[in-house]
């Protein structure tokens, strides 16, 4: 009688989301942003109740603009000179670095993330989207979404797309301080409202997610970046609630509004695919 062969035990591999499960959690993700996006347009600028809490904290910003000193005021001065070609130059620099990183696809993407996000929001704020007149003496000029944020926003999300992992960390960190100043900043200036920031930061995420269905070898890990999706939208919620439920003040405002910008930074970098190792 032969003896039993040894059993074997074979460990099975981790599962992973495929590329149509990962695909389906970056359009859901986008689609119920954009729902949240809508939400935040009919409530601040459909609404006169909206209106009003809007223009309340715009006129405060209109009617303190210039008064910032020393670096601050440095600050304030250098976000003026801003000029469309830098944005060009920030957007040419992100594929350049994916190439040098010998990432072209991840160009390809990096360049897609930055120019889509203030492609989308140039064309809600300027031709999609407008601005009813519900409040006496209010400003009627549709400011939603903030171009500058997105901008800025855009950039840190494309350099987060073609940085390789170990400097995806600082890149966050950087990008997330750079949108998050640029969404207080215009706020505090009289520049925009406290919603078009926040659309901007709901815009980001969108053009991040749809950019996420294109193809890709990583490994992808489908709970964080339906993270994204959801907190988000919640940030911005939140905001709204602190900004406008509470009667807050200007700084206040500008305060939560930037560090929800600054948030969506930091979930789009703990959302990307994680790289597959090279073999030697």
């Amino acid at each position: 009688m032969s003896a039993a062969a040894p059993s074997q035990h074979v460990t099975a591999p981790r599962s992973r989301p495929g590329r149509r499960t990962w695909s389906l959690a970056a359009l859901n993700g986008a689609f119920w942003q954009l729902l949240a996006l809508a939400v935040l347009y009919y409530v601040c600028v459909r609404t006169a109740t909206g209106q009003a809490h809007e223009d309340r904290l715009h006129a405060d910003a209109v009617a303190t603009r210039g008064s910032a000193t020393g670096w601050l005021g440095r600050a304030f001065e250098l976000v003026e000179r801003l000029e469309p070609l830098h944005l060009v130059l920030g957007i040419a620099v992100v594929g350049v670095a994916g190439l040098l990183f010998g990432r072209p696809w991840r160009a390809v993407r990096g360049v897609v993330v930055s120019a889509g996000t203030l492609g989308l929001t140039e064309l809600l704020k300027l031709v999609l989207l407008e601005r009813p007149d519900l409040v006496d003496g209010g400003y009627a000029s549709n400011s939603l979404p903030s171009g500058h944020t997105a901008a800025v926003l855009g950039l840190a999300l494309g350099a987060l797309v073609v940085a390789p992992r170990w400097l995806r960390f600082p890149v966050a960190l950087a990008g997330a301080a750079a949108a998050g100043a640029m969404g207080a900043f215009v706020i505090a200036d009289g520049w925009h409202r406290v919603s078009d920031v926040l659309a901007s930061a709901l815009v980001g995420s969108i053009v991040f997610c749809l950019v996420q269905v294109l193809p890709s070898r990583d490994v992808r890990l489908r709970g964080r970046l339906t993270t994204l999706a959801v907190v988000v939208p919640i940030a911005c919620a939140a905001a709204l609630v602190v900004v406008y439920a509470g009667s807050a003040p200007l700084t206040t405002s500008y305060v939560v509004a930037g560090a929800a910008v600054a948030l969506t930074v930091l979930l789009a970098a703990r959302a990307l695919p994680r790289e597959v190792r090279r073999r030697a």
